[in-house]
């Protein structure tokens, strides 16, 4: 028969630092879930809009282009309602435009803000159908669609997004917070084997700090959880 599980205590795990690391990592992300997930995509989808904004060349004409500025300007603002009706304008007004493809990453990311998980999948999966020409916005609308399911509970879906998000990158930075996302959700599952396999993918040179404490943190849950098998 088998024995019932030990339940480790507190004590045990501030003896333990890999334990330890775990349970603060848990606790953090229990009480700042929200903010802390919302807060990576913002930072990722700040650094997406701006390379692209620089490097790419804009096809739209120069009135969208402007209209896209006072947009991102509202929601730098945090004036998220305005920014939403400039931005469906925007789209309305200069379909299939290099700019109108930004909008619709910026407008799923502000409905995100607002919990509005509905509307925001409705735009991320418009970017993917209408233009996917630009692999960095790609990415990171597979990404506020693994995000969105997340919110759900609906882990499985969210890894694949997550994942497919970080297959579609040919930019590092953003190629490893998207595997990191999919470690996550994969943990959740419990599926060791596709954790592992994406987390050994994540280069680990010129990791940031919180790049580097996700990979750990991510790393000792995998080996508490081959315990828990074995």
């Amino acid at each position: 028969m088998l024995k019932p599980k030990k339940k480790i205590t507190r004590k045990e795990i501030k003896k333990d630092p890999v334990l330890e690391k775990i349970s603060q990592a848990e606790h953090f992300l229990r009480e700042k879930h929200k903010p802390v997930l919302y807060a990576t995509i913002a930072v990722v989808l700040v650094i997406v809009l701006s390379i692209a904004l620089i490097h790419s060349k804009i096809n739209a004409n120069r009135e969208a282009s402007g209209e896209l500025g006072i947009a991102e300007m509202a929601l730098a603002a945090n004036d998220v309602d305005n920014a939403i009706v400039q931005l469906e304008a925007l789209i309305d007004k200069n379909p299939k435009t290099k700019s109108a493809g930004m909008a619709t990453i910026l407008l799923a990311q502000a409905y995100l803000s607002k919990d509005n998980l509905e509307s925001a999948e409705v735009y991320y999966r418009k970017y993917i159908d209408d233009y996917t020409d630009d692999d960095m916005l790609t990415a990171t609308a597979y990404n506020g669609l693994g995000a969105c399911a997340e919110r759900h509970a609906e882990y499985a879906q969210a890894a694949k997004y997550f994942e497919k998000g970080g297959d579609v990158s040919s930019h590092e930075f953003l190629k490893c917070d998207s595997y990191l996302n999919a470690v996550r959700a994969y943990l959740k599952l419990k599926n060791i084997e596709k954790a592992e396999k994406l987390l050994n993918a994540i280069p680990r040179n010129n990791l940031d700090y919180r790049k580097r404490s996700l990979v750990e943190t991510f790393a000792a849950e995998l080996e508490v959880l081959r315990s828990e098998i074995n």
